[in-house]
């Protein structure tokens, strides 16, 4: 009997030095009675610093998560993913945009652009030589052919400010002819120009030899 309650106290005791052991390795939370009654609690400095410690790593992680987030939004998508965010109507629209304005494009690269320079009629002929000319219309029908030719010049003018344009009668066709070049090259490209724009008159124009004027200016 007195071997049992003997082995009792020891074990007691023994629970008691693991527990106070226990106790003293735990961060303790310590109060304070303060002049008017209040009691302030202090947790200990060990979980102090292991919850700023949290607390920088958490803040940390969402700081950089908004900067993943703010760096997706700046970022500019390319047009092969804007084009993947469309709906299947919206992309066969913007493809058909797309489309026309590439044609419009090479629509304006085909049509000739005007020159900026164009005669006056305060130019003079300083000499006469012999060149090339455009000869544009030709027929020898007496009551329509000179006004064919003269509507056919005014059209031509409209487009072609820069050239010329001489009528004239040869029994028995009336003509009309157009420009003043010097080589042959120069006439041929502007036969082109011409033709580019007057498909319908194609077949007529021709490049002949002619006499030509050479103006002021040119």
């Amino acid at each position: 009997m007195l071997k049992k309650l003997q082995l009792r106290a020891l074990c007691l005791c023994m629970m008691i030095i693991v527990a106070m052991a226990a106790s003293a390795q735990q961060p303790q939370i310590t109060e304070r009675l303060n002049r008017n009654g209040q009691v302030t609690v202090d947790a200990p400095s060990e979980l102090v610093k292991r919850n700023n410690a949290d607390l920088g790593k958490q803040q940390s992680s969402n700081t950089k998560k908004v900067k993943e987030k703010e760096k997706k939004n700046v970022e500019p998508k390319s047009d092969e993913e804007k084009l993947n965010e469309l709906d299947d109507d919206t992309k066969e629209s913007k493809k058909d945009e797309d489309k026309k304005k590439d044609e419009e494009k090479k629509k304006e690269e085909l049509t000739p652009k005007k020159p900026k320079r164009t005669h006056t009629s305060q130019q003079t002929i300083e000499s006469r030589g012999v060149g090339f000319r455009i000869q544009a219309y030709t027929d020898n029908n007496p009551r329509t052919a000179k006004a064919a030719a003269q509507q056919r010049a005014r059209d031509i003018a409209m487009k072609f400010p820069q050239y010329r344009s001489y009528i004239s009668y040869k029994a028995p066709s009336w003509r009309l002819r157009i420009g003043d070049f010097k080589t042959q090259r120069e006439a041929q490209a502007a036969l082109q120009r011409i033709k580019s724009v007057y498909p319908k008159f194609a077949r007529e124009m021709v490049i002949v030899r002619d006499r030509i004027n050479v103006w002021s200016n040119d």
